[in-house]
């Protein structure tokens, strides 16, 4: 369909530039007259400028509808249902995860897998209450224990980290016992 309008759009282009050449031609004229019943002749040289600005123009459109193919082939492009959200998961997953020995030590966030476009949350508390001492999250084991190669999470701070799996994450806590909730979307399957 879309090169059935190429042609089209290449006579219109066309045609305008015509016109347009046209007009100038009359407003450079002293006195206004009416339009001659005769083609209006120009040089070669302007016919030929003027073919290759068409032809730039058709080029140009030409390029426009590719992009715009591109784009609407992006999944969730034009028309899609939630269009450039992800799709809800069916359900959540939450659970305790507890440091029972301080740093150095550090612990593994279980392997559960995160849907595109979901987020891992953390929240530094414990099931008594709000944490007292600092939570230290890492994507290494020895990270973890090292204040400068963490992220710190102040009692009942939440962090969110978009990644594939929180496997790839590690806590360690400054006072044992102590550690944070996770929470994250599942599909189901």
């Amino acid at each position: 369909m879309v090169m059935q309008r190429k042609p089209a759009r290449f006579v219109g282009a066309l045609a305008a530039i015509i016109a347009a050449v046209e007009g100038a031609i009359l407003l450079g004229q002293k006195t206004v007259q009416a339009a001659p019943a005769t083609v209006v002749s120009l040089a070669q040289d302007a016919m030929d400028l003027l073919i290759a600005m068409a032809q730039g123009i058709g080029s140009i459109i030409e390029k426009l509808d590719e992009i715009v193919t591109a784009i609407k082939s992006i999944p969730g492009g034009e028309g899609a249902p939630g269009a450039g959200y992800p799709p809800n998961a069916d359900t959540f997953v939450a659970q305790f995860i507890p440091c029972p020995f301080v740093q150095p030590q550090a612990y593994h966030l279980p392997p559960l897998d995160i849907p595109t476009g979901m987020t891992l949350q953390l929240l530094a508390r414990n099931p008594i209450g709000v944490n007292v001492g600092i939570i230290w999250v890492s994507p290494t084991e020895p990270g973890a224990g090292q204040p400068t190669q963490s992220w710190p999470l102040t009692p009942g701070a939440t962090l969110g980290l978009t990644l594939k799996n929180a496997g790839s994450v590690y806590i360690s806590a400054t006072i044992a016992n102590e550690g944070v909730y996770i929470s994250v979307e599942q599909n189901k399957g």
